[in-house]
């Protein structure tokens, strides 16, 4: 400080003798401390007034945001399917293992009568031998689903390439018969079942989804699968009963010929459900997302 002071007095004395009094010049800037070791000292002109630089106005910072360029290309948008809009309390009844030649025309002529769709999970065994229940199928405006070729458990869960050849069978035999591709599908035994891994399934439903097929399950059913001895009344309270989950409603039925029950069990769920708001529907006009165990 004192070094500073001594040097700013040497230089006023300097000016001072340069400079006489009452001369017109300007007086010199006034350096502070923190002007000392500055390169850019101002210094005094006789007869002139001291210029400074204009200082430039700084630019504005740039914004992170990046710019959205207007290109006036519309966007694409997938196509979806499209499905009429259902109401919330929809039943969806479905039947699998059929069709049977003893139980599957008394069961359509119960859905006729009460103009009521259905959905039918197609065994392809089944359907070679039974095409013209196939064509009427088709034809009373239910929706044809595939529910492998054989059933057969132990060999369809076997590989990937297993599975696909024998869902693929079925397949062409529906496409030939009614001219309909099918959209829908159900794992034999369901989604979730000891006999197929959780690898296997996700395998399977990633090719399948590919082909535009869609795996649905059920969250309701009369458990006819489970014997052949339940009565139809302990049938029709299963059907009442084991609804879980939000609505709709996927009931699981079986119209394989051993399945005797199934027309006259249907006739007492479709009064049940519509004393109750249901409206009925098949599965080619569901509108919700893919129903599968997990």
């Amino acid at each position: 400080m004192k070094k500073a002071a001594l040097f700013l007095g040497a230089i006023c004395m300097s000016l001072s003798m340069i400079v006489p009094e009452g001369s017109s010049a300007v007086q010199a800037r006034v350096v502070t401390e923190a002007d000392v070791g500055k390169k850019n000292e101002t210094s005094a002109t006789s007869g002139s007034a001291i210029k400074t630089k204009p200082q430039r106005p700084s630019k504005p910072a740039k914004s992170n945001k990046p710019v959205k360029k207007n290109n006036n290309k519309p966007v694409k948008k997938n196509k979806k399917k499209k499905h009429k809009k259902q109401p919330k309390k929809t039943v969806y009844l479905t039947f699998d293992d059929g069709p049977g030649s003893r139980v599957t025309p008394k069961l359509l002529k119960v859905l006729k009568d009460n103009k009521v769709k259905a959905t039918f999970f197609i065994v392809g065994y089944e359907g070679k031998a039974n095409k013209k229940l196939l064509k009427r199928i088709v034809k009373d405006g239910h929706t044809i689903a595939i529910h492998t070729y054989t059933h057969d458990y132990r060999k369809i869960y076997s590989s990937k390439k297993a599975f696909l050849s024998d869902f693929h069978k079925t397949e062409k035999l529906i496409v030939d018969t009614t001219g309909v591709k099918p959209h829908y599908f159900r794992f034999p035994g369901g989604g979730n079942n000891h006999y197929m891994s959780k690898k296997l399934r996700k395998s399977i439903l990633k090719e399948l989804h590919k082909e535009g097929y869609t795996e649905m399950d059920w969250n309701c059913g009369t458990s006819d699968a489970a014997a052949t001895y339940y009565s139809a009344a302990q049938l029709i309270r299963y059907g009442k009963t084991t609804h879980w989950g939000p609505d709709p409603i996927v009931l699981l039925q079986h119209d394989a010929n051993t399945k005797y029950h199934t027309p006259e069990v249907t006739r007492a769920l479709i009064k049940y459900y519509r004393s109750k708001g249901y409206h009925f529907s098949g599965l080619s006009d569901y509108p919700g997302p893919e129903m599968c165990f997990k």
